[in-house]
Order: C-alpha cells, then structure tokens, then sequence
C-alpha cells in the first residue's frame, strides 16, 4: 500500500507485509520507519504511529487488523490515516 503525504513537502509512504513470513514494514522516501518480523500477536489490532516532514508535519498513523481464529489465513485489513483523515485502505486478501 502506497499513499502520498503533505501538500507542498511531499512524502511518499509505502507499507508492506507479507502475510506468509511475517515481514512488516513501513518506508518513508525509501528510509526505514519500521522494519520487523511479526509471527504471533496477542492484540487484534496493530498501530504504527509516526510523524513526517520537517516544515509541514502530518500525523501518520497506520492500523493492520487481524481476526481471531485462523488469522495467518484470513484476510488482514490494513488502514492509513494522515491527521486523522482515512488516506488509504487495503482489504488485506490474501495473494494481493
């Protein structure tokens, strides 16, 4: 999932997972925000919360649900919100 940020500072922030390793991460301009390997989560919901720009701020906070039973197997919604306003969402099926 891909989304840009800012108006006249532009940033682009690209969030990967692969569902089958575990492999999370999130980049920034290509920086590394958060890189981690997730293979067992107690919590439904996962929040990745971060800031970007220098001169024109944006609140970047990113949520990867997760059902209860069988979640290595069932679609994983992932959620984008910059300032609080939804940005980009992905239905988390699976092969997509």
């Amino acid at each position: 999932m891909t989304f840009a940020v800012g108006q006249h500072e532009r940033h682009l922030v690209v969030f990967s997972w692969d569902q089958f390793w575990g492999r999370l991460t999130i980049t920034v301009d290509g920086w590394s925000v958060v890189d981690q390997v997730r293979m067992f989560s107690v919590s439904r919901v996962k929040v990745y919360e971060f800031w970007v720009g220098t001169h024109e701020r944006h609140h970047v906070h990113i949520e990867k649900h997760r059902e209860v039973l069988f979640a290595g197997f069932r679609p994983q919604p992932v959620l984008a919100y910059v300032d609080g306003t939804l940005v980009a969402r992905s239905d988390g099926a699976l092969g997509r």
